[in-house]
């Protein structure tokens, strides 16, 4: 959709600005990473590099996996050997490089001779694709756009970005991102194609569970032959009752998974499937799933696999905490109030203008956005101004504060709420003051059987009705400023109703002003039938009084 392409643009330049390093300090954030001596490096490594010398780093599985495949399906013979066939990887991850950054216009480093899937200097193949993704959808959660942007997001859609040969698909909503990056590869005799989905949770479910998904497909084929590597990894992290990410092994939990698959030039069909599963408390399991026609993995190929595999997991690892935890953002994303709405509510209704010492009840009711469940957790409540506020500190949500607004005139006074829980952190703020407002006596009003009355209106700065003849006509006023606004009448009796709208202006001096009013027009509502006309313009007289009882 055309109209959306500026957004997503925008989007790429304040994302890959969130991802790269920063001459400046690192920035601030709420709370400090989980104690994971791999997060703490990674993080250094990329605010000092940037993210593609890991994201290379991150593909050396792949690019082993990939030249496995070559061989057993007879692609390596059909680029004409084992140079060719790695200096087709080395230029297929240059390309997803060049789509996922800018252009590479360093020459790739010569390759040992006794290939590794290590040393390949030369771009990243699906895992590096996902980092770098993951790291600019994560940034999009950890204050890379504002509670605006994402809710013009939200309203848009879902968006799809595509070049000459690829695509970004980019869906915000109010509980995570999902990312999709395509790219179509045709270099040294290799065709292929690379895609990558990421989901990242941006709100924890009723049990604290936040989730990140990274799933990347890489496909290749020369001559006759080709084949494919997939790679799944999940992240699960919880949150305990103070919003804060649980550490050690009960905090997180994750899954692994690897595939290939390939057809030979004869037309044998190769496949494996491995996976390794670490659970909350930290036991790891692992195993082959399945295994038919890749008989390559000697002991020493399979020795060398299971070091490049971990050494992927941790990557994917890492990335997935850094979009979970808003590493390099300003917050995380359960922090900064996009997933929980603190209700307030107060008894008296009535906080702006009131008389001194007016006694309060405070309710504080966190509601999570997702589902409209209570979040439970605790509430606190910090007094900014006078006078006094029970109880001090945390309280247990759904939490109720007593309140006592400033002893005199013409003070001010604030309450900010704060919540934690499992579902993530709410903000809200409630203001109090005693000032003097405009209060003025009205008299206008033209009831049956002649006189006119007079009615008091204690706040005329915003909208406010008042009630004449007898209770049985409203006048209702809408400023849009102090001299000018719109107003409604509705009046019931004399077996039926009756109903105008219409404008307002005032002239005169503060202490006594003349109200101006134009009407539409009157209509009456009886026995089935309704009867309109248009009135004169008529005025009011509007005189300022001091106390106007409340």
């Amino acid at each position: 959709m055309p109209h959306r392409r500026p957004l997503v643009a925008s989007m790429f330049a304040l994302l890959l600005a969130a991802c790269l390093p920063s001459s400046g300090d690192a920035p601030s954030r709420s709370s400090d990473p989980p104690p994971d001596q791999h997060l703490k490096a990674g993080l250094e490594r990329l605010k000092a590099e940037g993210p593609l010398p890991s994201a290379r780093e991150a593909s050396a599985l792949e690019y082993w996996l990939h030249y496995k495949v070559m061989q057993a399906t007879g692609m390596e013979e059909a680029l004409g050997g084992e140079a060719r066939a790695i200096a087709a990887l080395k230029a297929f991850g240059l390309a997803v490089e060049r789509s996922a950054v800018v252009a590479q216009t360093q020459v790739p480093r010569m390759t040992p001779a006794a290939f590794d899937g290590t040393g390949m200097d030369a771009g990243m193949m699906g895992a590096g694709y996902g980092m770098v993704g993951g790291l600019l959808t994560g940034s999009m959660l950890n204050g890379g756009l504002t509670q605006d942007q994402v809710a013009q997001a939200i309203e848009q859609g879902p968006m799809k970005f595509e070049g000459q040969d690829g695509a970004m698909g980019v869906d915000i909503t109010q509980d995570g991102v999902n990312t999709t990056l395509e790219q179509t590869i045709k270099e040294n005799g290799v065709t292929g194609k690379v895609k990558t989905k990421i989901h990242v949770d941006a709100c924890p479910d009723p049990q604290g569970k936040l989730v990140v998904t990274i799933e990347t497909e890489s496909q290749m084929a020369a001559g006759a032959a080709q084949g494919a590597v997939k790679i799944a990894y999940r992240r699960e992290r919880w949150l305990d009752d103070d919003a804060r990410l649980v550490e050690g092994g009960d905090g997180s939990g994750d899954e692994f998974r690897i595939e290939m698959s390939g057809t030979g030039a004869s037309g044998n069909n190769l496949s494996f499937t491995e996976s390794t599963t670490t659970g909350r408390g930290g036991l790891q399991t692992g195993q082959v799933e399945r295994q038919r026609g890749f008989t390559i993995f000697n002991p020493k190929d399979a020795e060398h696999t299971g070091k490049l595999r971990d050494a992927a997991l941790q990557f994917m690892r890492f990335t997935a905490e850094v979009m979970l935890t808003g590493a390099l953002g300003k917050q995380a994303p359960w922090e900064s109030g996009r997933c929980v709405e603190l209700k307030l509510r107060s008894t008296p209704e009535k906080r702006t203008g009131a008389r001194p010492n007016t006694a309060y009840t405070v309710f504080a009711e966190p509601r999570a956005k997702k589902d409209g469940l209570p979040t439970g957790g605790t509430v606190k409540a910090t007094l900014t101004g006078a006078n006094m506020l029970n109880p001090q500190g945390k309280v247990k949500a759904d939490a109720t504060f007593d309140y006592q607004n400033p002893t005199k005139k013409d003070e001010r006074a604030s309450i900010d709420f704060e919540s934690r829980s499992k579902r993530g952190v709410g903000k809200a703020t409630l203001a109090f003051d005693t000032e003097k407002r405009p209060s003025y006596r009205i008299d206008f009003a033209q009831c049956p059987g002649g006189g006119r009355e007079s009615m008091r209106a204690c706040d005329v700065s915003k909208p406010f009705t008042v009630t004449a003849c007898g209770g049985t006509a409203s006048i209702t006023h809408t400023p849009s400023s102090d001299r000018a606004g719109t107003w409604t009448f509705k009046f019931l009796g004399a077996g039926g109703f009756a109903d105008a709208t219409g404008t307002y202006t005032l002239s005169g001096t503060e202490e006594s002003l003349t109200q101006h009013l134009v009407s539409n027009k009157v209509c009456g509502h009886a026995a089935g039938r309704t009867v309109c006309a248009t009135p004169k313009p008529s005025t009011a007289t509007w005189t300022k009084i001091e106390d106007c009882g409340e």
